[in-house]
């Protein structure tokens, strides 16, 4: 279930990414053959780019494609397994706390842009609200939290039983 729903965030950042495509082009055409940009495309895509980080950073860690290196890990998972999956525990639990913080730091900025109607553009030409914005960094770093604790869960369960299967 809950990972269909990061599955499904993945999947709006995906469209919404072409969507901006649309977007870029429409602006370069307007721009080129008729002299006249679509208004707002700079502060869509500086607001789209923060959205979709947050949408598809959940289903990121879930399929093992987050960044991070594998040097130390990999070897100590193939060696020694145990000690393997209790680092990598410990750095699924790590991430947790750090997305728990992105969380927790972001919610007064999201009551704030609520509560002053906050907007990026310029007023008479082009505005939009940052909220959204502001609320899809909270629904994707709690999901991003919770994916991590999952990870460690898993991982420190292969530690107390002793299993020795590798993970990602």
């Amino acid at each position: 279930m809950f990972s269909r729903l990061l599955g499904a965030m993945n999947a709006l950042g995906t469209l919404w990414i072409f969507a901006l495509m649309l977007l870029v082009n429409s602006d370069i055409v307007g721009r080129e053959i008729f002299g006249a940009p679509v208004r707002g495309t700079t502060e869509l895509l500086a607001l789209s780019i923060v959205g979709i980080v947050f949408l598809q950073l959940g289903h990121t860690l879930m399929i093992g494609r987050m960044t991070r290196s594998d040097m130390v890990i990999e070897g100590l998972l193939l060696r020694r397994p145990r000690i393997g999956r209790l680092l990598q525990g410990i750095f699924h639990l790590l991430g947790a706390v750090f997305l728990a913080l992105v969380f927790y730091g972001s919610i007064a900025p999201f009551q704030e842009a609520v509560e002053i109607g906050e907007y990026v553009g310029a007023a008479g030409d082009f505005t939009a609200p940052t909220w959204p914005i502001k609320l899809l960094i909270l629904i994707g770093s709690a999901a991003t939290c919770l994916q991590y604790l999952v990870l460690a869960g898993i991982d420190l369960r292969h530690v107390l039983s002793g299993e020795t299967e590798t993970a990602q």
